[in-house]
């Protein structure tokens, strides 16, 4: 079996946020595209990343889901810099999918961004793309 390269599976181009945009900013597109992390790329070179799970952190929120309160509101001007992780785990996107599944369950960490071999960042994978891939592999299994 041959091995399949991060490049196969993972969201090419993915949805980005740049570290002055705000907070609120970063939920209303992790809602819009029910997406839970975004990259931060500051001229195009990856800078940082935010999780939902920082931005509950941050609200003191247990779900992005709920209706905000008006003590939300202060945090919604905040700049994703204030919020973001710094040293992003990254992988390179002519790895093998083994590679990666690796370095999640290492980190415990459930998604990826991918880089090319000049660092710029080209797609993110996450761990429900290597689970689809993978359904999408036993479905063709069990068709033959």
């Amino acid at each position: 079996m041959r091995r399949i390269l991060i490049s196969e599976v993972m969201i090419p181009k993915p949805i980005t946020i740049t570290p002055d945009q705000t907070i609120g900013r970063a939920m209303e597109l992790m809602a819009r595209y029910d997406i839970r992390r975004l990259p931060v790329v500051k001229e195009g070179k990856l800078v940082g990343i935010i999780t939902d799970r920082d931005v509950r952190q941050l609200t003191g929120r247990p779900t992005l889901k709920l209706p905000k309160t008006a003590q939300d509101d202060a945090y919604l001007n905040l700049p994703v810099e204030e919020a973001m992780t710094l040293n992003v785990i990254t992988i390179r996107d002519n790895q093998p999918v083994q590679q990666a599944i690796q370095v999640m369950l290492k980190h415990k960490i459930g998604g990826l961004p991918a880089v090319d071999r000049q660092d710029q960042m080209v797609g993110m994978l996450s761990i429900q793309d290597v689970l689809k891939y993978c359904l999408d592999l036993l479905d063709r299994e069990a068709d033959r």
